[in-house]
Order: C-alpha cells, then sequence, then structure tokens
C-alpha cells in the first residue's frame, strides 16, 4: 500500500516497478548493479568529505610535525626536552603514554636506516640504567605513513606496574637525507586491553591513532 495521499498521484517506484519488470533479465540485473555503485560511490564521496575521528595537533618547532589523537588520551604539559606528550587521564587504571622528543641525526653518508641503528645501542643501554626492570624484547626497522624508522621494544617496571614499551626514532621520508627527526616513546600498562607487548600501537586505541596518524610537517592530507 502506498503512503502517499492520493492527490499527489503514483509515486515513482509504482510507475517505473511495471516497466522495470516488464526489461529482460539481464537488463534488470545490470541495472540494480548500477544502483549498487551508485550508493557506494555516494558513500565514498561523504566518507572523504567527513572530517577524520579524533583531535589535531600542530607542532611547528624544531621540528614540524602533526598528528591526530583520540580519547581517553589528553595533552599535558611536556616534561624535559620533550614538545609533545599525551597521556591518559590521572587516576586511570592501566595509563598509556606517547611523548615525542626531537632527534638530531650526527652526520653521515648512505643508508639513514644504518644510523638510526646505530644510536638505538646507547638508547638502549641509558633506558637499562634508567628504567626499573627494563628488559628489551627486541629492536628493528619500523615504517609509519612511509616514513623510515627503528623501533625498540621493552618492557619495564614503573610504580609496580608491567609496562610494555615501544621506542620509535622516526625520520622523514623522500629523496633527500634526513637530518633531523623525532624520538617517540609509547608506554601501556598491562591491561586486559594490552596482554602483551605486541599489543602496543597494533590494537585499536589511543597510542594506534597517535601513531599511526603521525606526519612530518604541518600539512594533513
Amino acid at each position: 500500500m502506498s503512503v502517499v495521499r492520493p492527490e499527489f498521484g503514483p509515486t515513482l517506484p509504482e510507475l517505473l516497478g511495471p516497466r522495470v519488470r516488464a526489461l529482460p533479465r539481464a537488463v534488470q540485473v545490470g541495472l540494480a548493479a548500477l544502483g549498487a555503485v551508485v550508493v557506494v560511490a555516494l558513500a565514498a564521496l561523504l566518507l572523504r568529505d567527513s572530517p577524520p575521528p579524533g583531535t589535531s595537533v600542530v607542532v611547528r618547532r624544531p621540528v614540524a610535525f602533526n598528528l591526530l589523537y583520540v580519547k581517553p588520551f589528553e595533552r599535558v604539559k611536556p616534561r624535559g626536552r620533550e614538545v609533545l606528550r599525551l597521556q591518559t587521564p590521572a587516576g586511570t587504571p592501566a595509563p598509556q603514554s606517547f611523548a615525542v622528543t626531537p632527534l638530531r641525526l650526527p652526520p653521515y653518508r648512505g643508508d639513514v636506516g644504518a644510523v638510526l641503528l646505530g644510536m638505538a645501542g646507547p638508547l638502549i643501554e641509558q633506558m637499562g640504567r634508567t628504567l626499573p626492570g627494563f628488559v628489551e624484547r627486541g629492536d628493528g626497522r619500523a615504517n609509519y605513513n612511509r616514513q623510515p624508522g627503528y623501533e625498540i621494544l621493552f618492557q619495564a617496571k614503573i610504580g609496580g606496574k608491567t609496562v610494555y614499551g615501544r621506542r620509535t626514532l622516526l625520520v622523514p621520508g623522500g629523496d633527500a637525507p634526513p637530518r633531523a627527526g623525532v624520538d617517540i616513546t609509547m608506554l601501556a600498562t598491562r591491561s586486559g586491553a594490552i596482554p602483551r607487548l605486541d599489543a602496543v600501537a597494533s590494537v585499536n586505541g589511543p597510542l594506534k591513532t597517535a601513531i599511526r596518524s603521525f606526519l612530518f610537517g604541518t600539512e594533513r592530507p
């Protein structure tokens, strides 16, 4: 039964329905497929024009970069040489944090990955001296948004709790040899959401959003 009032006449489906049903089966299938394509295209257009989830952060000096962060992360005052610190609110049972420090590369020629590997060794020794219960769990090359880096995986004891971490030395991509980058430390207390080290910044959550959206420069694509 039509929900359109009689004085407004038949609806478009009522007008076109008999004609469509009279078409050959192959034509009907083609029209249905075309309609599905149109719906998908419109949905993609709406998603493209909608703003990305999260709050945007732009840091301009000394190394320009930008990223997005989502709740429960909050932007708080950086510590020491940090230029950005994001963390869960005080009192969170299983806190997480994301801190960015400028990184200056020594003079070099050749592969920047080899330079970052050489820089990682002293950092591992430093963390062993300063982090209670520090255990290196692995290290190797990394890449986020076509930006090369080197990553140290570790665990430690902070406040009597097991904390998993990723320390990522990241530099801009491109043909020009980078001379500066960032040193990113991601920490997550062991919990149901982060039950093991490889879940840090890998499962959906504030750490994954921050690192996966990280871009050098001040513009987002």
